[in-house]
């Protein structure tokens, strides 16, 4: 089924599925029984108070939108919903929880928010991309082929989430919180890997 407004639907008669859809800020929509989002374009929607939660997207954008303390993921014993070629395009995102879910080629760009919670996640090919993250936690995940560029990561919680291979040299990591099986292998630049010798315990001797 096709169409062009959420408005046009009538919530009592949705199963689980949303597909080819445009949500706009006008939308008041309960998602409390959806489970899949597909093919779908939400614009100034905000969905703080409307129970967008445990709902796995594929080809969907999200522009503009306030993503404001929801948890995407409520359930401790659902295995996480996944988010497969999605863009989070100048969202909000202040206490947004992403805890348990599952990232294939996602974009999060001129994204802004604190204390967005990444911990116990999957990410493959997912893009962070002139966002401001202040207090951002990223642990206890797998990522593989991540790009992070231009971004403000201050106060950043990485742990037990390994890094290797990727380039941190265009963000900010200032105040970040890490361990050593996090940042080994990542790239910085000097004045990030001073800081880092000091977590470290290292003393760097001027000559």
């Amino acid at each position: 089924m096709r169409v062009d407004s959420l408005r046009s639907l009538d919530s009592e008669h949705i199963e689980d599925t949303l597909e080819y859809i445009k949500v706009t800020e006008q939308d008041q929509f309960d998602y409390s029984n959806i489970t899949e989002c597909n093919h779908c374009y939400f614009e100034k929607a905000t969905l703080t108070d409307l129970h967008f939660q445990n709902i796995s997207c594929y080809d969907v954008v999200f522009k503009n939108c306030d993503f404001s303390n929801v948890v995407w993921n409520t359930d401790a014993e659902f295995a996480g919903p996944v988010l497969h070629q999605v863009t989070f395009d100048n969202c909000k995102m202040v206490g947004t929880d992403f805890g348990m879910t599952a990232f294939k080629k996602v974009t999060f760009q001129n994204c802004v928010g604190r204390y967005v919670n990444f911990s116990f996640t999957t990410m493959k090919e997912v893009k962070l991309l002139n966002c401001s993250f202040q207090n951002m936690i990223l642990q206890d995940s797998t990522c593989k082929k991540i790009l992070l560029q231009e971004n403000e990561l201050l106060e950043l919680e990485l742990l037990h989430t390994s890094l290797k291979d990727v380039d941190m040299s265009s963000n900010q990591i200032d105040g970040l919180k890490t361990d050593l099986e996090s940042i080994q292998g990542m790239i910085v630049n000097p004045e990030q890997a001073l800081h880092l010798s000091k977590l470290l315990g290292i003393v760097v001797k001027d000559l």
